[in-house]
């Protein structure tokens, strides 16, 4: 054997490239393991919002799945050399349904759905934010997966332009490192956020379609009661307490209305035990308790 002392540098550099590359591409591998592709369950058919919503699914829908007709057949690539946008935001209060529309689309496509937040993307180690980013990209890619961002706020809000410290500089390179993946990516990605206000300006420009998640209206919100409410469920409403339930409900959204199923059920089983019977009086003490939570802490 060789005296390790007189080992040529360059002779040693190529002993251990292959090494590195393997331990490079393990690291990879083993961070593109950490996002699930599960298979959606929710339908878009059983999505209850209002019809003007549900329209502008569609065509989005519409616009990915001819996206090939569209740019290659119709030309549109030539105005729009960039094209191939398949970002969707959806914005709008809690519990309007973002995260179930988000599971919808991926079902309509016939795609897994790969959901990531920000808390498991971040990391306290400056450079493994970005590394992460990546991944969740390359896991998608692999699969064919949808790619969904909830509270997208937090990884697409506006760059940060006077920076201070590591930290600022660290959320600046992460945002850029979403942009660039964002370009590349040839997948679906949806994003949803409360505060889609936050975002960077070069994140809106790179979303094909942006979906306000809206308050349900009157329909929607009878809707949502029925639907809430299991057969099983031992209530005594009468057809004039459903529609009551149905007006006076304005301004809570379908969450709050689960919630507040969920909160009379409780009361009635505190009050009379497992043979109770659920009474309008009981949902309007929980919708007056959204309401409270709402106007004194602003959620519900």
């Amino acid at each position: 054997m060789g005296n390790p002392a007189t080992t040529n540098p360059a002779q040693e550099e190529r002993y251990l490239a292959p090494a590195t590359s393997l331990l490079r591409e393990n690291s990879i591998q083993q961070r593109m393991a950490l996002f699930e592709v599960e298979m959606p369950q929710r339908r878009l058919d059983y999505l209850i919002v209002p019809e003007s919503t549900r329209r502008h699914i569609r065509a989005l829908l519409t616009k990915i799945r001819y996206h090939r007709m569209l740019y290659e057949d119709f030309g549109l690539k030539q105005v729009d050399p960039r094209g191939g946008r398949t970002a969707i935001n959806l914005y709008g209060p809690p519990g309007t349904g973002k995260s179930f529309t988000a599971e919808a689309i991926a079902h309509e496509l016939e795609k897994g759905l790969i959901r990531v937040n920000y808390a498991e993307i971040e990391s306290k180690f400056v450079g493994e934010t970005p590394k992460n980013i990546k991944a969740a990209f390359l896991k998608a890619e692999e699969c064919e997966a949808l790619l969904f961002f909830d509270e997208a706020d937090s990884i697409l809000g506006k760059r940060l332009t006077s920076i201070s410290q590591s930290t600022d500089h660290a959320v600046n390179v992460s945002r850029s490192v979403m942009l660039l993946a964002l370009d590349s990516f040839s997948g679906v990605a949806v994003f949803a956020s409360n505060l889609a206000s936050n975002y960077d300006s070069a994140f809106v420009r790179r979303i094909l379609g942006h979906i306000a998640m809206l308050l349900p209206d009157t329909e929607a919100r009878a809707a949502l009661w029925r639907g809430h409410i299991p057969a099983q469920l031992p209530v005594e409403l009468s057809e004039q307490d459903w529609a009551w339930l149905a007006a006076d409900s304005d301004g809570l959204s379908g969450g709050d209305i689960l919630n507040c199923v969920i909160n009379a059920s409780a009361a009635a089983i505190e009050r009379e035990g497992p043979g109770c019977t659920i009474r309008l009086a009981d949902f309007r003490a929980a919708m007056q308790s959204a309401r409270q939570a709402q106007a004194e802490i602003g959620v519900s």
